[in-house]
């Protein structure tokens, strides 16, 4: 095992520890150190992989999640679906690989919230946003790249916010909020679509043109994974 995945493999064992005190202690130095306790390592090690001590853990909780959600995607069978539908799946992924740890999400989300971590909050559901896009061979480029992170970055939001007050069986409301709010956004498309060709709206359409061009090549290898059709037009 090399010494990153050595490295990772002793932070999910940190992680795994954590999730046992945050429900009390939220995601706090003593809930840290208790995690390094339990793993039986101590101050330093904790320190080496952490560097910001408590203040990691949320962040790595959630790029933990990112990593189960890309797990999960890889196994899933979206041949069958739209291209929408695999979005909405992507989301519903997310959700379901934290299921078991609603009351963490709330005190995660009520820690993103504070103003000295929403920059750091906001830039980790960019990268959810990015981690999917990715994944579905977004070749986008243009502005495009930038409001399709954005518009999904919105939706990964609203949905942990509605997941967490979510008390429907298997979080069933939480699934479909997620369609609806895609829904919505097949609508938008639509919308901008027309609206580019208005003159009111081009003035808009200059300014994101303007925009850094995105290289998007050198995307994952899919071609393993299970139903997986490549270079799929959008539905």
């Amino acid at each position: 095992m090399s010494d990153n995945l050595e490295d990772e493999a002793i932070k999910d064992k940190v992680l795994e520890h954590a999730l046992q005190h945050v429900p009390f202690d939220g995601w706090t130095k003593a809930a840290f150190e208790s995690a390094l306790e339990d793993a039986n390592l101590d101050l330093e090690t904790g320190y080496r992989l952490f560097p910001k001590g408590e203040a990691d853990l949320p962040i790595y909780f959630h790029e933990y999640g990112d990593k189960k959600m890309l797990e999960a995607l890889a196994e899933a069978d979206l041949y069958a679906m739209r291209y929408s539908e695999k979005i909405a799946e992507a989301i519903w992924l997310r959700v379901t690989v934290v299921e078991s740890h609603q009351i963490l999400i709330r005190k995660l989300m009520a820690t993103f919230l504070l103003p000295v971590n929403m920059l750091p909050g906001t830039k980790l559901v960019w990268a959810t946003a990015d981690k999917i896009w990715t994944f579905m061979d977004d070749d986008s480029e243009d502005y495009n790249w930038y409001t399709k992170r954005m518009i999904l970055s919105g939706i990964i939001s609203s949905t942990f916010l509605f997941f967490i007050g979510d008390r429907s069986e298997g979080c069933i409301d939480t699934r479909e909020f997620i369609h609806r709010r895609i829904n919505d956004v097949m609508e938008f498309e639509k919308i901008k679509s027309h609206a580019k060709g208005n003159p009111i709206f081009k003035p808009l359409f200059r300014t994101l043109e303007k925009l850094p061009i995105r290289n998007t090549r050198g995307g994952v290898d899919k071609s393993r994974y299970p139903g997986w059709m490549p270079n799929e037009e959008n539905n």
